[in-house]
């Protein structure tokens, strides 16, 4: 019989406590060497960061699919109908989906990361940065959406949901993985994320959907 921890490490294909300190060295190495010159190399080299702000905004799409796919699943309970195999595996990657971006939602607070670059977007308008106010650092426990750059939402959005079909749909991988790769690079190329902001999101998606698979596993 198969522990949580067996079936954890089965969905990842990796050993868990492995993938936790490759993961956490990266962000620590990312933080001190990589994220501030590939900023910096972003903003003086890409000048129409649209097409890359497209790339990313595919991150926004997991959020709304997975709320109404759950919604669809509650009706189909209360009226007593039985979810079929694919019915019940789309519910767990909306509910990775949905579960993780609560997740990052309070981890954002709770690191309190200034963005690399000053957007016009609205809520973050006339926050510090790095690129415009050489601020780079965090502020945990600071609060607002000035200090919400760690982990990546978008990253994390699309990871959970992909890394959960990784599983559930293999035969698709090469898909799931475009995705999440389009993702991270209009993210970075926009400079609306550090590279270490997307190495968190990306953890804690594949955390979240590795953990809903465990959990949300039909025994038999």
């Amino acid at each position: 019989m198969r522990t949580p921890a067996m079936r954890l490490r089965r969905a990842l294909g990796v050993p868990v406590l492995g993938m936790m300190v490759v993961g956490i060295g990266a962000i620590v190495v990312s933080i001190a060497y990589v994220d501030r010159p590939v900023a910096r190399f972003m903003a003086m080299h890409i000048h129409d960061r649209w097409p890359f702000i497209a790339m990313a905004a595919i991150g926004n799409l997991p959020s709304p699919l997975a709320t109404f796919w759950l919604a669809v699943m509650a009706v189909m309970v209360a009226l007593g109908v039985r979810p079929g195999e694919r019915a019940w595996r789309l519910m767990l990657v909306a509910l990775a989906t949905v579960v993780a971006i609560m997740i990052k939602d309070q981890l954002k607070f709770d690191f309190g990361r200034v963005w690399p670059l000053s957007h016009p977007f609205p809520g973050i308008v006339d926050h510090p940065s790095f690129i415009n106010d050489h601020v780079f650092g965090f502020f945990p426990f600071h609060g607002g959406s000035s200090y919400g750059s760690f982990p990546s939402g978008h990253t994390t959005a699309i990871t959970a949901p992909m890394a959960t079909l990784w599983v559930l749909a293999p035969r698709y991988r090469v898909v799931w993985a475009g995705l999440i790769v389009i993702v991270v690079t209009g993210l970075i190329g926009a400079d609306l994320h550090f590279v270490s902001d997307t190495i968190a999101g990306f953890g804690l998606g594949v955390a979240v959907a590795a953990g809903t698979l465990v959990l949300g596993r039909r025994e038999g």
